[in-house]
């Protein structure tokens, strides 16, 4: 397991996403938006918004539990924070909890997963 350290994954010379990850924190910054929409479809099985919000809402819940964030980000961008940072305003009444932060939904919306 990684504790902490960063992680740049490449795919013909192109880079797709950049991990990094420090103590109770890890930030993925998509750089791909091809990728990651392969990757859920295709690998996890999830095929619409309302399968990939429930995904999120037990990954959030099992984080903050865990007194762990994720950040992903869109090519530098934050959209989502998960987990004990997450400071939602108006985004708990789209995702019905509190251990999901949507930071830029305009960005979410270009990486096609909203």
């Amino acid at each position: 397991m990684l504790k902490s350290g960063k992680v740049n994954l490449s795919s013909n010379d192109e880079r797709l996403l950049q991990l990094t990850v420090l103590p109770h924190q890890i930030d993925l910054n998509i750089v791909d938006s091809r990728f990651i929409k392969g990757v859920l479809k295709d690998n996890i099985g999830i095929s619409s918004f309302r399968e990939l919000l429930r995904q999120l809402r037990n990954t959030a819940e099992e984080l903050k539990n865990e007194e762990v964030t994720i950040t992903v980000s869109y090519k530098g961008v934050t959209v989502l924070t998960l987990g004990s940072d997450a400071k939602p305003n108006f985004s708990q009444l789209i995702t019905g909890t509190t251990e999901i932060e949507i930071n830029n939904l305009r960005k979410l919306i270009q990486m096609g997963l909203f």
